[in-house]
């Protein structure tokens, strides 16, 4: 079990509900997440809507995931950016407005989108997005290497998939002041296997089994 108590994020599509729908956030709450998910993309005319894919129309806009999340203090919103725009600034001017940009985070950020990142939303913070190859696992060297990377640009740490997650990855993040954040893990097997590399956040369509595992430990 970790040596600390990761927070938990329902997933764009928690409990079963369909991915991006203010349902799903709101079922996520409800299952007692500390974090909940959507993904971000633009219409041609720039609006954020909550879409994993190109926007085809009738998708809840980023509008209405703030206006849930005003109404839960506690809770926190992960945005994943599935890819680049030149509306991004729209984001955090509609943070300023519902006064939530103490709440929101990006993730799905590679290193080469970070310098729009951070000229279009500079008081938006953000993880790194790393695909883990196996050949890396268990590899410090590795390890120090995208601690380092992540440090100098500015990042909360990284978000990896959980399956290259490992306690070693953890700790040399951590002594950079540095979190690790896991997605996407949904089976019990699968997140008590996560929760053994003591990480920071992990990302669940079942919050709730997340969370009674951490409990029953």
């Amino acid at each position: 079990m970790p040596t600390r108590k990761p927070t938990i994020t329902a997933h764009a599509g928690a409990m079963g509900y369909p991915d991006n729908s203010i349902e799903a956030i709101q079922a996520g709450i409800d299952a007692g997440a500390d974090v909940v998910e959507i993904d971000l993309s633009f219409t041609p005319q720039g609006e954020p809507v909550l879409s994993h894919d190109e926007p085809r129309g009738g998708e809840s806009t980023l509008a209405d995931a703030f206006g849930l999340l005003r109404r839960h203090p506690a809770i926190r919103m992960n945005i994943d950016l599935k890819r680049p725009s030149a509306h991004l600034a729209k984001v955090q001017a509609l943070a300023e407005e519902t006064g939530l940009t103490d709440r929101v985070f990006f993730t799905g950020i590679p290193e080469e989108w970070i310098p729009d990142v951070r000229r279009q939303c500079p008081d938006i913070p953000y993880y790194l997005n790393r695909e883990m190859e196996e050949r890396h696992y268990a590899d410090e060297s590795y390890y120090a290497q995208l601690a380092q990377t992540a440090s100098r640009l500015g990042a909360l740490g990284l978000n990896i998939h959980y399956g290259g997650a490992h306690p070693a990855l953890s700790r040399i993040l951590h002594a950079r002041g540095l979190e690790l954040s896991l997605w996407t893990v949904n089976a019990p097997e699968d997140i008590r296997a996560a929760l053994a590399a003591n990480p920071d956040n992990i990302t669940s369509r079942r919050p709730d089994i997340a969370i009674r595992l951490i409990d029953e430990e």
